[in-house]
């Protein structure tokens, strides 16, 4: 079965939760500042690939599809040229990585799928403009026209927080001929760090590439500040806005400069922060649920859980009703 087909009949799609901050705070492993984890599938497979397995395995076990990405956001031609990695294959190897792992899993490989994961050339957390549209696409397109469509289901463009590089970025994507998906990083007022408007950057991107993405989403953001962007009310009005559909959740409110430079994660109760995905997923028809920063696998659980046990209706926090 393809992603596509996956993301048109499924009802829910779990996506994976945090590696770096968890390989760091449960293995105490140093990364490369500029690559991240991605040089573990060489060194020090073994803890990236039980990270992988426990996200897996909660699909598996709640026969949910699960979506799991390469380890490589960071990876580009840049910043890898002055790493003890230039001369591999990050983007490929990375890729055949995740298939051995998937392989493993039997009759139940045909629910994993394999996202290639990309990201903006500069801060996330920032959102300064780096690139303009058509630079953006021939910088990310380096990237792009090296993976095998036999290799990834999907590619995934992960917490892009300029529209302009956002644009390109899905210009590169649809050259592939790879499904593909595009996931913001918004604050709470609803818009892009760069001040674009969530519904905005959503209505440029579709009215510029074919095909459009499968779909957008939102990394990196508490369920809770999700919310209050999405009631803005040139989002709320919008009829882009059902094209968003899905967040990978933060655990902390905090905004994205504060997130950025803080050194202590930061944990909100994971029940209000389920309540409130599964509050997304019955009025905003979110479909791919997973976990970002201050999560882990236990999240994940949980999360499943209440979800196909269907038993969250009338969400109430702290004796505080959600409302539209």
């Amino acid at each position: 079965m393809t992603f596509e087909k996956t993301y048109r009949d499924a009802e829910i799609i779990l996506t994976e939760g945090p590696f770096v901050e968890r390989l760091k705070s449960e293995f105490n492993i140093e990364m490369d500042k500029r690559l991240n984890h991605v040089g573990l599938i060489y060194s020090n497979p073994e803890p990236l690939e039980t990270l992988y397995r426990q996200y897996i395995d909660v699909g598996q076990k709640f026969d949910l599809p699960v979506m799991i990405m390469t380890p490589t956001r960071k990876v580009n031609k840049e910043s890898v040229k002055f790493t003890s990695f230039r001369d591999k294959n990050l983007l490929m190897d990375s890729c055949n990585f995740l298939h051995r792992i998937k392989e493993s899993y039997g009759s139940y490989s045909e629910k994993i799928f394999i996202g290639a994961l990309l990201g903006c050339k500069g801060d996330a957390y920032e959102g300064k403009k780096v690139f303009g549209k058509n630079d953006a696409y021939m910088f990310h397109r380096q990237q792009t026209s090296l993976f095998d469509k036999r290799k990834v289901d999907f590619l995934f463009a992960g917490i892009m927080p300029e529209i302009n590089e956002a644009k390109g970025m899905a210009k590169a994507m649809v050259e592939t001929g790879i499904p593909y998906i595009i996931s913001f990083m918004i604050r709470k007022d609803g818009r892009l760090l760069d001040g674009t408007l969530l519904s905005k950057a959503i209505e440029m991107i579709d009215k510029e590439v074919d095909p459009i993405p499968v779909c957008y989403m939102v990394n990196c953001i508490h369920p809770t500040n999700l919310i209050q962007a999405l009631k803005h009310e040139q989002n709320k009005n919008s009829p882009y806005l059902h094209r968003l559909n899905g967040i990978q959740s933060n655990a902390s409110l905090l905004s994205p400069e504060k997130l950025n430079n803080c050194d202590t994660i930061h944990r909100d109760d994971f029940d209000i922060i389920i309540d409130e995905m599964c509050f997304l997923k019955d009025h905003f028809d979110f479909k791919i649920l997973g976990g970002c920063c201050g999560t882990d696998e236990k999240f994940i659980h949980s999360l499943a859980d209440k979800i196909t046990r269907n038993n969250y209706s009338a969400i109430q926090m702290k004796g505080k009703q959600i409302k539209i």
